[in-house]
């Protein structure tokens, strides 16, 4: 039997991290790539980290270190799609004729 799903929030628009609160600009695009990036690899150390506690007997949730990794791994395999298309798109206007 499927139950009813209850207590559904509504979506709303928040302020994103690439808008400056003081000032209300947006942020160069090379800043938000380098959040982006640094994202990664936050996601990438924890993994490692869970895996060195894991090793050592620290934790003892392998659900968690799992998830951790697969979190991490999906983060790189997407930062490597975006870079692919990024070059992909640059090597095209390169093409165009002037």
């Amino acid at each position: 039997m499927i139950n009813q799903v209850t207590n559904v929030q509504p979506v709303t628009l928040t302020q994103t991290n690439n808008i400056s609160p003081s000032t209300n600009k947006i942020n160069s695009f090379s800043d938000f790539l380098k959040e982006a990036l640094n994202k990664v690899n936050d996601l990438q150390l924890q993994a490692i980290e869970d895996d060195k506690k894991l090793v050592t007997g620290e934790i003892d949730d392998i659900n968690k270190v799992m998830i951790d990794a697969v979190k991490a791994d999906i983060a790189l395999q997407l930062t490597i799609q975006i870079k692919n298309k990024v070059l992909e798109a640059y090597q095209e206007i390169m093409r165009m004729p002037l």
